[in-house]
């Protein structure tokens, strides 16, 4: 699998929306299905705990005034994504708490308290889960 969140499917059919007129927060680098949120109107990385806006449709380089394509987070939109760490004991199927890592880039399978993510699936021979963005920013 590739790195990063990826579109799996909608619940209600519907295909990504995908949002390409904001700016990406100056002298920041962002990387395919790097998970992002609005900060200060532009497009910045999520920190641990915070609300998803969507996910990074490009891999961009730091720089000044870019615009990035993210496709976002709706209601009924299911994504896959590596998970990382040691999984908690609570890192299970129907878990609604699991947290974002740190790089965006996946999910961090030993944090399992306050997160935006809930986990319908989990492939512990590929280390993939599929998870529905519970705390959106468009929510």
């Amino acid at each position: 699998m590739a790195q990063g969140f990826q579109f799996a499917f909608n619940d209600y059919g519907a295909p990504e929306r995908r949002i390409s007129d904001i700016m990406a927060t100056n002298a920041t680098a962002f990387t395919e299905g790097q998970a992002v949120t609005l900060t200060s109107g532009r497009w910045a990385a999520v920190a641990n705990g915070g609300a998803i806006a969507g996910f990074a449709n490009q891999t961009i380089a730091a720089g000044t005034d870019q615009y990035l394509e993210v496709i976002l987070a709706r209601e009924g939109d299911w994504f896959d994504a590596p998970y990382t760490g040691t999984p908690a004991g609570g890192f299970v199927v129907g878990v609604d708490v699991a947290d974002i890592a740190t790089n965006g880039l996946s999910v961090l399978a030993s944090d399992v308290t306050g997160g935006a993510l809930s986990v319908r699936e989990i492939n512990t021979n590929k280390q993939t889960c599929r998870v529905k963005v519970k705390k959106r920013l468009f929510g």
